[in-house]
């Protein structure tokens, strides 16, 4: 191999390896699912309970429900881009009124 194929052969890793372990990460994007469950496992708000159900909504939002001890519990999950590359997920309880979380 020649000098310029070295050199791109250094850019194509390069660039593999940000758009796979970077910040924008292209695998989580496809595989949200696995996104959603490895924030579960994390987030102090569903420690404790057992997750029945998990329930795409659309729009990066999905319905959680939860059971502890027969006493069932809903959430709203939903990822807040703060940036293009910034997406941060918000946990809601859902309350017993229509519309109110």
């Amino acid at each position: 191999m020649n000098r310029k194929q070295w050199i791109g052969l250094g850019i194509l890793i390069t660039l593999t390896a940000i758009v796979v372990f970077g910040p924008y990460s292209v695998v989580r994007e496809f595989n949200e699912k696995g996104a959603v469950k490895e924030f579960i496992g994390t987030d102090n708000t569903f420690q404790g309970l057992k997750i029945t159900k998990i329930d795409y909504r659309g729009s990066d939002t999905y319905f959680i429900q939860t059971e502890e001890e027969g006493n069932r519990k809903n959430f709203i999950l939903m990822r807040h881009y703060t940036s293009v590359m910034n997406g941060q997920w918000k946990v809601f309880e859902q309350t017993g009124e229509e519309g109110h979380y």
